[in-house]
């Protein structure tokens, strides 16, 4: 039921310019919020919301400061783009023609040679994905074409790497591809999980490939997974990328293989097991349901890349190299 002094209920709308000399002029008449809101027909929150937000400690609350407060609030949550429609206009012909990334188009703006104004790429991201750029389809024009965006944080979180485990700190050897015996780590996902995953090591000389499936990606049952792989292929040395699934290295240097961590963001600094990725899914499609990946699957994958004449071995397979140094006793392949 109705009080009589409540002010009728209507549809929400911004305070006007108007209004906010009402409320001024009637507030200092010291009129209650109450009373002030049954005038202007408003709800008594919306009131007291308005001058407190608005208000400053010096001259309290004002018309035209209230309304210059409530504008540059509004406009903060207006993209940069919409703000430039010719910015707008060229930030989309280069998606849709040009098929730039949002990197490359906010570089190029800083260089200031188009006489627009420069914007972040995160701003960039934030037009595609905003319900014009979603009607516009602009993800379309993005490298991973992804209708909705991944969230902000959900990368697994990196790991602060000792400097004695530096990919800088690894042997010129290793390097070069001189000896025989080191190795490059890594997880594959796959489709009906987040979490079970294939681990693929590759021997950087022989691209002896050994794959295992793992239940989770957690740094225990990771660690676990690869001691048993570098004890069985007498690794030295494993090179992984930073992630927390690798914290648990030291359960992996106990079975004699040195572990080393790329840089951040640096997938090529262990390229030959990145390739190898590409080869793997071309007998096991990244859309397979890891369940139904069995350990006869895997096997035969391992078989197939394992079998496979490569051009950096002189047409060799990597099994056939494998099983040669490994008979030469782990020798150096000087050049």
């Amino acid at each position: 039921m109705k009080k009589k002094d409540e002010a009728p209920m209507k549809r929400y709308h911004q305070i006007s310019l108007k209004e906010r000399e009402e409320i001024h002029l009637a507030y200092q008449n010291g009129q209650s919020m109450r009373q002030i809101s049954i005038k202007l027909g408003r709800n008594v929150s919306s009131i007291s919301r308005e001058i407190k937000r608005n208000s400053c400690q010096t001259i309290g609350y004002s018309a035209d400061r209230a309304d210059k407060f409530a504008k540059d609030r509004a406009n903060k949550n207006i993209l940069k783009i919409e703000k430039y429609p010719k910015l707008k206009t060229y930030i989309i012909e280069r998606l849709k023609e040009d098929k730039w990334l949002p990197q490359a188009i906010s570089g190029v703006l800083r260089l200031g040679k188009n006489d627009l104004p420069g914007i972040s790429h995160e701003s960039i991201y934030q037009f595609i994905y905003s319900k014009e750029g979603q009607k516009r389809k602009l993800y379309q024009h993005l490298m991973y074409k992804r209708p909705q965006r991944q969230a902000k944080f959900s990368r697994t979180k990196r790991y602060k790497v000792p400097e004695s485990k530096r990919i800088t700190a690894r042997p010129e050897e290793i390097d070069k591809r001189t000896v025989f015996g080191h190795a490059e780590g890594d997880l594959t996902f796959f489709a009906g999980s987040q979490s079970s995953n294939i681990i693929t090591t590759m021997e950087r000389v022989s691209r002896i490939v050994k794959i295992a499936k793992n239940p989770n990606k957690t740094s225990i049952s990771t660690s676990m997974k690869l001691s048993k792989i570098c004890k069985d292929m007498r690794y030295k040395s494993l090179t992984v990328d930073n992630g927390s699934e690798f914290t648990n290295y030291g359960a992996i240097e106990l079975s004699g293989c040195e572990v080393y961590f790329c840089n951040p963001h640096s997938p090529w600094e262990k390229g030959s097991i990145e390739r190898m990725h590409v080869f793997l899914h071309k007998f096991i499609p990244k859309k397979t349901n890891i369940n139904d990946i069995t350990a006869e699957k895997l096997q035969w994958a391992e078989d197939k890349l394992n079998n496979l004449p490569r051009k950096c071995l002189d047409y060799l397979t990597p099994k056939m190299l494998y099983d040669k140094l490994l008979k030469q006793g782990s020798v150096a392949l000087e050049t």
